[in-house]
């Protein structure tokens, strides 16, 4: 077997077992819906977990890759305006498809998508078929990911 192979299934098989712990958390985390308790946060509360996830994310692939991400550039006197909020702020539902995105709150449809498509790269389940566990949780996944987008388009489309 060559080390390019074996390297191969290496990878497969760390990225098998990351993805069965993202399900197991995922379980823990969703309770009865696959919102559990997103949808009883505010959204201070979910911007926050938000952050949280970013930085975990971010973390782990500075582990992963061995060099420091870029911090983000911030001018001194410019500040970015808060997207305005287009959908009413009890919508749970709407709440929940902005947490599963990883994206805050009353973002624009651009931020939606491209947060969906890089979802759906990392996770897409034809990456994932190293076994049947690994595969039908990112099955799974990209369908909670697909539903999200689908709600948010509908939304932010309006």
């Amino acid at each position: 077997m060559s080390i390019g192979k074996r390297l191969i299934d290496l990878a497969r098989s760390e990225l098998n077992s990351l993805l069965d712990r993202a399900a197991d958390l995922d379980e823990d985390l969703r309770g009865d819906e696959w919102g559990g308790d997103l949808g009883r946060m505010s959204d201070a509360e979910l911007e926050a977990e938000l952050e949280r996830r970013r930085r975990a994310r971010e973390e782990a692939e500075e582990a992963a890759t061995g060099r420091k991400a870029e911090p983000e550039k911030k001018d001194a006197g410019a500040r970015r305006p808060e997207p305005p909020l287009r959908t009413p702020a009890g919508d749970a539902a709407v709440r929940r498809a902005y947490a599963a995105l990883e994206v805050p709150p009353g973002s624009d449809f651009e931020t939606v998508r491209r947060a969906y498509r890089r979802l759906m790269r990392k996770y897409h389940p034809d990456l994932h078929g190293g076994s049947p566990e690994a595969q039908r949780a990112a099955n799974d996944l990209t369908q909670r990911l697909t539903e999200s987008y689908k709600l948010l388009e509908k939304q932010l489309r309006k």
